[in-house]
């Protein structure tokens, strides 16, 4: 017998009808597809996506869906897997800082790939899928209360694959029930990635794209999973997130809409540094820094910033290490005033004098007693004196969000950044912007 959480979940997202989705919610949907879209375009360009591609294409013949900015069509689980990777290689995708997930990327990934194989789905139906595909993993990712044991992102993230595809095959309960309970041997996740910062963090975002279509496949062809996949005693939130609290997401199913909880990421580095790099762009707009002349950089950091961002400065830093490692990423910031993709390549990472005062930085864990809070973060520059700012409220979040122009300027320059680079964002914008009216999604697809 299905308990009362995964059914209340599972009715949500198959049974709610498309027009309950609010106009604000809907809006939402399509700022993020856009952004994960241009972001997912920008990671061609990373030096790891051929082999990737390379790899998938051994996994099966077929044509049912794109590569996002390639000419390349896969069979719709190795497609969803190389966009999610493609999406998050860069560390530039959208987040969901209660869930502390990139929800969106293995969601969109997995819901515009199965859309494409089955063919004849309107934009709104695709723009439904993603937004209960979020609410689905934001809800559950949100519900941890304890640090962070698995790579939440992909752990998470899988879900909210599985749930856009299931509701774009319009699953009835049971369906849909064997499915997600055939999630649970699948989950990717493990933070040694993290903790070693290479591009297998990325990886495992595809794997969880790629479970949802293919938890979905096993479930329309009869397969059946365990029927207490989240709450059992051995479910989701037993083996990855202990310490929980279902109640509050599940009471909001419908009242709240988790894809208007989204934030944007303008720097493309760990979310935990961008308080940072905003609190260090707020300095240098008021006072004059010399760099040079800079004695210490102190930043005061909750715990999850420290488990996540706070690794040491290495002499042999890789791109994905250092978009993840906060003193390389302030020292950029405080000699160039912001981090681009291009400060991550190699002449960047070995350059002397950002690693000379990336050693002057130092971090220092507050006594936040929340293990998931991003903000507040405290930074100090100490030159002849002390400059000191703190952040609240995280650049690129509801509470501060970024300008349509900034959110523009970002998607064109990913574009401008992919393997084959695009001067033009106006097909894809324009795609997007029409996607709720759309009576299918091949303009999208083209744009892609």
């Amino acid at each position: 017998m299905m308990p009362d959480a995964e059914a209340a979940l599972l009715r949500h997202v198959l049974d709610a009808p498309e027009a309950a989705v609010p106009a604000a919610a809907r809006e939402a949907a399509r700022v993020f597809v856009l952004d994960t879209l241009a972001v997912g375009i920008a990671g061609t360009a990373h030096a790891d996506q051929p082999g990737v591609l390379s790899a998938v294409r051994r996994w099966g013949d077929g044509d049912a869906a794109k590569v996002w900015g390639e000419a390349v069509r896969l069979p719709a689980a190795q497609a969803a897997f190389v966009n999610a990777f493609q999406a998050h290689v860069l560390e530039f995708d959208a987040i969901h800082e209660a869930a502390v997930a990139h929800a969106v990327t293995p969601t969109l990934a997995a819901a515009l790939a199965e859309a494409e194989r089955l063919g004849g789905v309107t934009g709104g139906r695709l723009l439904s899928a993603v937004v209960f595909g979020l609410d689905l993993a934001c809800t559950i990712g949100a519900a941890a209360r304890g640090q962070m044991r698995f790579f939440r992102p992909a752990t998470a993230g899988m879900f909210g694959a599985y749930g856009a595809v299931a509701r774009l095959r319009a699953f009835d309960l049971a369906t849909g029930a064997g499915g997600a309970g055939l999630l649970l041997g699948q989950i990717p996740g493990t933070m040694q990635a993290h903790h070693e910062g290479g591009m297998a963090l990325a990886v495992q975002m595809g794997f969880a794209a790629a479970a949802g279509i293919r938890a979905a496949d096993l479930a329309e062809a009869g397969a059946r999973g365990p029927a207490a996949w989240l709450t059992g005693r051995s479910g989701f939130l037993a083996m990855t997130e202990p310490e929980h609290d279902l109640a509050p997401g599940l009471a909001a199913l419908g009242q709240r809409w988790q894809v208007e909880a989204l934030s944007h990421k303008p720097f493309p580095s760990g979310r935990l540094t961008h308080p940072v790099i905003d609190g260090l762009q707020r300095l240098l707009a008021q006072e004059a820094i010399d760099a040079t002349a800079v004695r210490e950089v102190r930043l005061h950091l909750p715990p999850l910033a420290m488990r996540l961002v706070g690794r040491p400065l290495r002499d042999d830093l890789t791109p994905n290490y250092a978009r993840l490692c906060l003193p390389y990423v302030a020292a950029t910031t405080l000699r160039f005033g912001t981090v681009t993709l291009a400060d991550f390549n190699a002449p960047c990472l070995a350059d002397p004098k950002t690693l000379a005062l990336a050693g002057r930085v130092r971090l220092i864990q507050d006594d936040n007693s929340d293990p998931n809070a991003i903000v507040p973060q405290t930074v100090e520059v100490e030159q002849t004196s002390t400059l000191r700012v703190t952040v609240s409220d995280t650049i690129g979040s509801p509470a501060n969000p970024l300008s349509v122009a900034a959110r523009m300027a970002k998607a064109a320059a990913c574009l401008a950044a992919a393997r084959t680079p695009r001067s033009d964002l106006s097909p894809l914008a324009c795609a997007v912007e029409a996607l709720d009216r759309a009576p299918d999604i091949d303009a999208l697809i083209r744009a892609v």
